[in-house]
Parts: structure tokens; sequence; C-alpha cells
């Protein structure tokens, strides 16, 4: 595939990224790997093995949905139970709000805050009981990072551990996941991809996470927050394509990728997006319509397909350049690059 890596490295040149970190799994098995590029604009640092890249959103179906299909299988909780058994305060209108309904962005509350900034407060749970529901719950997704929040709150309440210490014990360290956490500028780390230019403090972002909210949050939260590098995604997206890696039940796992929304709207399982050949989407025109991946908004992506058994794991700081970038237009391009080989294999 040095044609792939010629076509990442062209974008570098031309500007439309710092860098990127692509993986791509054939059978569960690693296929091909390239880190070009660097991971700023000042170009002292090259992307490696090693670069940590903010995950974004990627953290809802990296941590948070594996946090919370363990506690399925373990019958610590139920898809059916309202949120507000275990957070009875909540206001009337929230109680009933199911954990399925949070898990497939159908619960009603809000899509974001109206105002976020890196200054801003957050108290919680209060900000959520505050949040006006936009519909009835189940009844159509808006994608929320609302409630993906409350799910990361509820696995702190159900199992009594903070969320990032929970999710390392129980995810990442059995799958080998070492250069997985949040708030790596804890940590003495030196190799993190810069992310956007913060007019505060006069600097670009680099090992603190982009995400307004869950930065006030300390950096640890359900929706946003993890950094990784892209041989830990690759490992993740193993455990979802080999029985012999997972952590996760072979039933719960189909139940989390299988479309759980309603006809006429977005399709989603349980966190996932499913592809849908009918609206294109950033895996590309190739991409088999049983698979299921996700975005994040610095730059980064994981689609797995489970029929042709590819998996391709993208990840890119974009949002370092502003947030008028191409890499809308450029992620199907890399998909589909990738996958004129993988059908020739």
């Amino acid at each position: 595939m040095d044609d792939v890596k010629d076509l990442l490295q062209e974008w570098v040149d031309k500007g439309w990224l710092p860098g990127a970190a692509l993986r791509v799994l054939q059978g569960s098995e690693l296929a091909f790997s390239c880190d070009v590029g660097t991971t700023s604009v000042d170009k002292s640092q090259p992307v490696t093995r090693e670069t940590l890249y903010d995950l974004a959103s990627l953290t809802k179906v990296t941590a948070t949905l594996p946090a919370l299909l363990l506690l399925l299988q373990e019958e610590k909780i139920r898809l059916e139970d309202p949120i507000g058994y275990f957070f009875p305060d909540c206001p009337i209108d929230k109680k009933a709000i199911t954990i399925a309904q949070l898990l497939t962005h159908t619960s009603g509350l809000p899509a974001d805050l109206e105002e976020r900034t890196r200054k801003s407060q957050i108290l919680l749970p209060d900000l959520l009981y505050q949040q006006k529901l936009l519909q009835e719950p189940g009844k159509k997704v808006i994608y929320s990072d609302l409630g993906m929040i409350w799910l990361g709150l509820l696995i702190e309440k159900v199992t009594g551990v903070r969320l990032d210490q929970f999710v390392t014990q129980r995810v990442f360290a059995p799958l080998g996941m070492n250069h997985t956490l949040y708030c790596p500028n804890n940590h003495s780390i030196k190799n993190i991809a810069n992310t956007e230019f913060d007019s505060l403090t006069g600097a670009y972002i680099v090992g603190e996470v982009h995400d307004e909210k869950a930065f006030v949050m300390g950096g640890i939260a359900g929706h946003a927050g993890l950094f990784a590098t892209a041989d830990d995604l690759a490992r993740y997206a193993q455990s979802w394509m080999d029985e012999d890696r997972a952590i996760i039940s072979k039933e719960w796992r189909a139940a989390a990728i299988r479309c759980q929304t309603p006809a006429g709207t977005e399709r989603r399982g349980y966190c996932w997006q499913s592809n849908d050949p009918s609206h294109p989407l950033s895996c590309g025109s190739t991409f088999h319509p049983d698979s299921y991946g996700h975005t994040g908004f610095t730059g980064t992506s994981i689609w797995i397909d489970p029929v042709h058994e590819w998996a391709v794991i993208f990840l890119t700081n974009a949002v370092h350049l502003g947030r008028d970038h191409q890499l809308r237009r450029l992620r199907p391009m890399i998909h589909d690059a990738v996958t004129a080989h993988l059908k020739r294999a």
C-alpha cells in the first residue's frame, strides 16, 4: 500500500493535514501501518508509533461503551433501566429515559450546550437536569454529548470507581492498550499531537483535552477526553473482530453493532454509527452496509467491516489547522484507497 502512504504524504505536503497515523486490519490482523507528517505546524516532532492523539468522540466507543457493556453482561445494569433509578433526584421529565435511549442517542437531550468555553463551569449532574428535552425519548436520534456525559456518571455511580480508573482496569489493561489514557498532561509524555490554538493561553492545546466540556470536567468524561496511539486502537478493533481477543461477550457485541434506532432516523447501534449506503459516510463507498464506526471532532476515526473483516483506524489532528479543514472530504478518499487494495488481496 505504498500509494496509500504517498497519498497521505501528499495531503501533508499540501498543508491539508499536519500529520496522520493509519492502521489497517484484515482478518483481525494488522495488514498495513504508516505514520506521516508531524504533530504540529512547527514540524519539530514527527508522527511515530508512540504519538498520542486526542480521540475526542472516539471516547464514546472506546471507553464508555465497553464499560457499559461489561456492566450489562454482568447484570449490574439493564438496557431498560430508567436513569431516574440511579439518579432519583433528577426531574420528572427525565426519570424515564432509559440506558438504551442514552446509548442510541434517542434520549431527547440536546446535542450540546448552547455556550461552551474552557473558562465555563459545569456542575454535574445539575447541568443535565436543567436541559430541556427536545423531543419525547425514543422517537428520533439527536447525537448528544450530554447523554454520553450522563452515561459516564452512571458508570461511576454503579461501580463506585472513577471512570478513567474503571476503563483502565477493565478495558485497556486486559487488551494491552498501554498507551491509552485520560489527562496525558499529568504524565511525562511528550509525543502528543497538538490540537487547536487556544486564545486564552496564546498557545496550541497539547496534552489537554480539546473538548471544552471535558476540559472543565477535569479532562475525564464519557463523551471525550481519551488519548491513544493508533496501535492501541488497532488492538481495540481486534477485540471486536476476534473472539479470542474479546472482553465483551459475542451476544453484547452483536447487539451493540446492530442498528437499534427507529426507521426513518439516523442508523445507530449502541454508541456505534451504522453504515448507511443511502447517506455516504466517512468510511467511503466500499465498506459493507453492516459496517460500524465512529469519528472524533479533532480528526480521528475508526471503521470496522464485519463482513469483509476489515478495519481502518485513521488518526489525525486536522483541528490543529482550524475548524475549516479538509478532513470531511479526505476521510472517504483514504478509506476507498485502502479498500481498493483489500479487495484485491
